[in-house]
């Protein structure tokens, strides 16, 4: 078949579409259309790829850059320059950087760097190589998939290359995942709406390091505290005896819990010793976590308050995630305290609080993780004085 490309630019100049086979379209004859278009008018042509196909072959449409055609079609991106093509190298560049900068700040994993710029660079890198071997512009639900399997390789590094534990991990997920999805989007509508000589595309590269200068400020100590409530049947006396001597727990009397899941240890006992300088509690949690809680207040029945004391033999290796030990450089229990409020003669009001302290890169955001992790630890801890308390008063 004789392809006309001379009238396919009288088409395309008189603001009409025209169809072709993907037998009969290559990069010569675009560029000869390209040509030949410039005896008509001055503007640019763009490509489409039909969703529908003619005897199971691909077809384009062809039609001036102002034209709006209503068929089903995908947008073609124009022939990128060798320039234009060497924006992955500069986004590859920047990503080395950053890299560079982890291996010398390692300990910052849960840092400001590391859960938004790195993977912004990364998702927009991903969907531009994606963009460019592709020629189309991919749908949402495409880049998102894409992202999906970016992220995986990114916990696949943080885990077994960077040994970060499945705690930090979880925690760091959500923010990965948005950054680069948000990187990997703006990279899809740079190619869809900018792609044309233009020095926006090369700024990309630098939009990771500028965004370090917008997120909030890093905050070296932020103080924060928790309180959670449960009513217990049981008489007051009763309930403060039983949360000053924690007998050892079973299995069965801590409710599932997605903490847990994450990789958090579980509660086992707790004991109580008089010394000299006043009252110990002694806890123990799985995996040989043990630590001692200096009494700070002994008000039978009605206020039990502690401040715990951590020292390097508390956490045994592995035991819990480095970040998130407590006691540690990023996080601490300062102080806590259950009161006790009596309803009736049979029930009692217990309130647990805690504070604690966070000093990471990003305050604001592990304040939420630490919240509820808190929270739903106290949950879990209470739910065991209750249940015992209640089922005790039932037998």
């Amino acid at each position: 078949m004789t392809i006309n490309i001379d009238e396919i630019a009288r088409t395309l100049a008189a603001c009409e579409e025209y169809e072709i086979s993907a037998l009969h379209w290559d990069e010569h004859r675009k560029a000869a259309l390209a040509h030949a278009l410039k005896k008509y008018t001055d503007e640019p042509f763009k490509v489409y790829r039909l969703l529908r196909k003619e005897q199971g072959e691909t077809l384009y449409l062809l039609c001036l850059d102002s034209h709006q055609t209503a068929k089903a079609c995908e947008a073609e991106y124009r022939q990128a320059s060798f320039l234009r093509r060497s924006v992955p190298f500069l986004l590859l560049f920047t990503l080395f950087l950053l890299t560079a900068f982890f291996a010398k700040y390692k300990d910052a994993f849960l840092s400001a760097t590391f859960l938004i710029s790195m993977p912004f660079v990364m998702g927009a890198l991903f969907e531009y190589v994606r963009s460019v071997s592709s020629k189309r512009v991919a749908s949402v639900k495409n880049v998102l998939k894409t992202q999906l399997w970016v992220m995986l390789m990114v916990l696949i590094i943080s885990i077994f290359v960077l040994k970060e534990g499945t705690i930090c991990v979880i925690m760091a997920l959500p923010l990965l995942f948005a950054a680069l999805v948000i990187g990997a989007l703006l990279m899809r509508s740079l190619c869809q709406y900018l792609w044309k000589p233009s020095n926006k595309i090369y700024s990309l590269a630098l939009l990771p390091l500028l965004l370090i200068g917008f997120l909030p400020k890093h905050s070296p100590d932020q103080f924060g505290k928790v309180e959670r409530t449960i009513v217990i049947n049981a008489p007051i006396q009763q309930t403060f005896d039983a949360i000053s001597d924690v007998q050892k727990v079973q299995d069965h009397e801590i409710a599932h819990n997605f903490i847990f899941t994450m990789g958090f240890p579980k509660p086992m006992l707790g004991k109580n010793e008089a010394t000299q300088a006043g009252l110990l509690r002694h806890i123990y949690w799985q995996r040989g976590i043990y630590f001692q809680e200096k009494v700070t207040r002994f008000e039978p029945p009605y206020v039990l308050a502690w401040k715990p004391e951590f020292n390097k033999a508390s956490f045994p290796q592995g035991s819990l995630d480095d970040h998130i030990e407590i006691g540690g450089q990023y996080f601490d229990v300062l102080s806590s305290e259950y009161r006790l409020v009596q309803i009736s003669p049979q029930q009692t009001q217990l309130i647990l609080s805690m504070d604690y302290r966070l000093s990471t890169d990003m305050n604001w955001y592990s304040d939420l993780w630490v919240q509820y992790v808190l929270n739903q630890f106290s949950d879990v801890v209470m739910n065991i004085y209750k249940n015992r308390l209640e089922h005790r008063s039932i037998a």
